[in-house]
């Protein structure tokens, strides 16, 4: 599963900043429950971090088959070997969470959206949503068809308090009656992203897998 020498991208999971801050690290040595790694470059300063023993993390890296994974870790201990070292817990591999290369993690979630083209503007709550789109709730007076372009306002409640409003355009794909119900379900599809505000959708994603597993173990 690791390599070393391999790349780790480190989130400070409880950052109360706007945006979340990032680092970048390599993997120097690995056992089944620890990862060892050099010290921690931040992104947006290329300086190097330090931190103290139970700082929390979600770490993601890009495994052999080339797909990105996810897993909650914090620093155990620092260690000297050759070079200074911080050793993370790894959790396993039946926690990580496996992101496949152009495809994204679709999460069952109702979070509310607003809707609008040069004539609709409405609100609604979305069905599922992923890095690549998202499914809402059509209301009964609304009729979206295929191949209709949308600007979509998402509304993000993150794991550490704050809300993100993110602003995407996105492409009706298909509408589909919801089984059990008069509503109907409207596939959008995001179309010329941003990067910065994707990663935000697939991080909120990933926190809600997070929570799932956690409540599953309950």
């Amino acid at each position: 599963m690791f390599k070393v020498g391999a790349s780790i991208t480190l989130e400070l999971s409880k950052s109360k900043r706007e945006e979340a801050e990032k680092f970048k690290c390599k993997i120097i040595d690995h056992s089944q429950d620890h990862i060892y790694i050099d010290y921690p470059v931040k992104l947006n300063t290329q300086k190097t971090a330090f931190f103290l023993e139970g700082t929390q993390f979600q770490a993601s890296f890009l495994g052999e088959d080339g797909s990105v994974y996810w897993f909650e870790t914090e620093v155990v201990a620092r260690r000297k070997s050759k070079i200074p070292v911080l050793m993370l817990r790894f959790p396993g591999e039946e926690e990580l969470i496996r992101i496949q290369r152009r495809q994204f993690v679709r999460v069952d979630t109702a979070i509310d959206v607003a809707v609008q083209d040069k004539e609709i503007h409405f609100t609604s709550v979305t069905r599922d949503l992923s890095g690549g789109g998202l499914a809402i709730y059509e209301p009964p007076d609304i009729n979206l068809f295929p191949e209709q372009q949308v600007n979509l306002m998402l509304v993000l409640p993150m794991s550490t308090g704050k809300y993100h409003y993110v602003e995407v355009t996105g492409i009706v794909v298909r509408s589909a009656p919801v089984k059990g119900s008069r509503n109907h379900s409207v596939s959008v599809e995001f179309i010329n992203i941003n990067e910065k505000r994707r990663q935000l959708i697939i991080q909120y994603c990933f926190e809600q897998q997070m929570q799932m597993r956690k409540r599953k173990r309950l």
